[in-house]
């Protein structure tokens, strides 16, 4: 490349303020986009006949007949909504690095890249789909045989990603992790109200409190889930406020 033409490809490479509103609003919709899905997930919880077995604590052929039973009620116990979440969390992260870029940029760029590793684990390990696939195969099986290795590939699975368990920890607790990171960001420069970041850090670390008790203390999980609940409804509100304020940049 000649060296005049360098600095316009490098220019070209520089995103525009027009650019960042852009993605500020793809962030903001995204973000108002989570709340409807939250809100079900949670609505979900409670209803009769939509609870789903504990993390851990479901054996296979217990999936297997929840997704035979109800396939979007399975998809939904093994993360379907929290897969969701992960891929409109993206655009939302990404859109506040930009918000931060000038102010706090180290800080926020760590933040934007732990929550993407820590949804492309998330999202790579997530067990759902798997285990739909695994249970229609199980009851159209003709021989023990069959469904033995089924059964087993199934335990397999759960074993090493079912939600709330060792298996997905890794992912999830990233994405807390950021969602900390980012709040902290939002307290430190104030380009977000204070009470965005504050719902920020309270939202995260319940879930954050939630993720390790479930996941390593599989004992009491419905005082586990309080903490769930508590962080689940908190980033919920950081959602919308984040999404207010990415519409007003």
């Amino acid at each position: 490349m000649a060296k005049e033409e360098f600095p316009a490809a490098v220019s070209a490479m520089v995103m525009t303020s027009s650019d960042w509103k852009l993605i500020y609003k793809v962030g903001a919709i995204a973000a108002l986009i989570i709340l409807p899905v939250g809100i079900l997930d949670l609505v979900l919880t409670f209803l009769p006949g939509g609870a789903t077995p504990d993390p851990g604590k479901g054996s296979v052929k217990d999936w297997f007949m929840l997704f035979d039973k109800d396939t979007f009620l399975g998809l939904r116990g093994l993360g379907m909504f929290n897969v969701l979440n992960a891929v409109l969390g993206i655009p939302v992260f990404i859109a506040l690095y930009g918000a931060h870029r000038r102010l706090s940029k180290p800080i926020a760029m760590m933040a934007m890249i732990v929550f993407i590793l820590g949804a492309g684990i998330y999202i790579a390990n997530n067990p759902a789909f798997a285990m739909q696939t695994l249970s229609n195969k199980y009851y159209a099986a003709t021989t023990d045989y069959q469904r033995s290795l089924l059964t087993a590939a199934g335990e397999a699975l759960l074993a090493g990603s079912e939600d709330f368990t060792p298996g997905s920890f890794t992912g999830l607790f990233l994405i807390q992790l950021a969602g900390l990171l980012i709040s902290f960001v939002m307290l430190l420069n104030r380009r977000f109200d204070a009470i965005t970041g504050w719902l920020g850090f309270g939202g995260f670390a319940g879930m954050l409190i939630f993720i390790l008790w479930a996941s390593f203390i599989p004992v009491f999980f419905t005082t586990a889930l309080v903490f769930g609940i508590i962080g689940g409804l908190l980033t919920l509100s950081w959602h919308v406020m984040v999404a207010q304020r990415l519409f007003k940049l």
